[in-house]
């Protein structure tokens, strides 16, 4: 499907790709920016919600990496279902998408305790709290990237498309398979930060790769506007601006992730002790 020139297929977030969903119907309330904006504002909050619930089970729990590594699995599968299942029925994403929300909330806190805890174990501090800057980070390259498109400054063009296509796939392609061989007991270096050296040039490459990550993340945001305002101005059902909400905080979730890891590498980089 096309509308105004962009094909709905080159979308680099798959949870976009549900043409039919988003077909005009006659007499019905369209979608609105505002609208889109309210339901991606109330995902976030819920989401924040499953943070805490996620950072007070993990202090319930033996604050054990093995403990921690468990319920972080359990909550990420969850949220994967959760994924595929908007994915298959956006109209579902009125109930599905707080849900996901939540779980992912939850994942994200409990992946920011493990975090936490590594850098408390090894005597390092993050000023402020990883979280803080995470969240931070997060925030800061939201407006910015929203600026950048506004702006028009960076466009969703077909190459720009494509190539993000194309690097996000590689990219969940190597997270995929340090995955499947963390499973196997293997860690595949520099893809986790406990896999990571924590000096000499691997610390660089680490820090590096980080980068990369986010900054290909953050390019998806451009990707994720372009299309909410192709749809908006298209006419699509009002009910549509929560699934079009669960896509942007998706991707907000992985910018989030990134940039926990991002404040820890600094914090190990520059050698910030207790």
């Amino acid at each position: 499907m096309a509308i105004r020139g962009f094909n709905l297929t080159e979308s680099s977030n798959p949870a976009l790709k549900h043409e039919e969903a988003f077909t005009p119907i006659s007499g019905v309330e369209t979608a609105s920016i505002q609208g889109v904006v309210n339901k991606t504002a109330m995902l976030t909050a819920i989401a924040l919600i499953g943070g805490m619930i996620g950072i007070w089970i993990a202090k319930q729990i033996a604050l054990t990496t093995g403990v921690l590594i468990g319920w972080s699995l359990g909550t990420a599968v969850v949220t994967l279902i959760l994924y595929f299942m908007a994915i298959a029925n956006p109209m579902r994403a009125v109930a599905l998408a707080p849900a996901y929300a939540l779980i992912e909330g939850a994942f994200l806190g409990l992946f920011t305790m493990m975090i936490d805890n590594y850098l408390a174990s090894s005597g390092y501090v993050v000023a402020g709290g990883v979280a803080l800057q995470a969240f931070v980070i997060t925030l800061a390259i939201l407006m910015s990237m929203l600026a950048l498109y506004y702006f028009r400054i960076l466009q969703a063009t077909p190459m720009f498309t494509k190539v993000v296509c194309t690097l996000v796939a590689g990219i969940f392609i190597a997270y995929l398979l340090s995955f499947v061989l963390y499973l196997f007991g293997v860690n595949m270096p520099f893809i986790t930060i406990f896999s990571t050296p924590t000096s000499g040039s691997g610390m660089w490459i680490g820090l590096g790769l980080n980068l990369f990550i986010l900054l290909i993340a953050s390019l998806m945001l451009i990707i994720d506007f372009k299309i909410v305002e192709d749809h908006v101005k298209a006419g699509s059902p009002k009910r549509i601006e929560w699934f079009l909400g669960f896509c942007l905080l998706v991707t907000l979730a992985w910018i989030y992730m990134e940039a926990v890891k991002l404040s820890a590498r600094v914090a190990i980089l520059m050698g910030n002790r207790d």
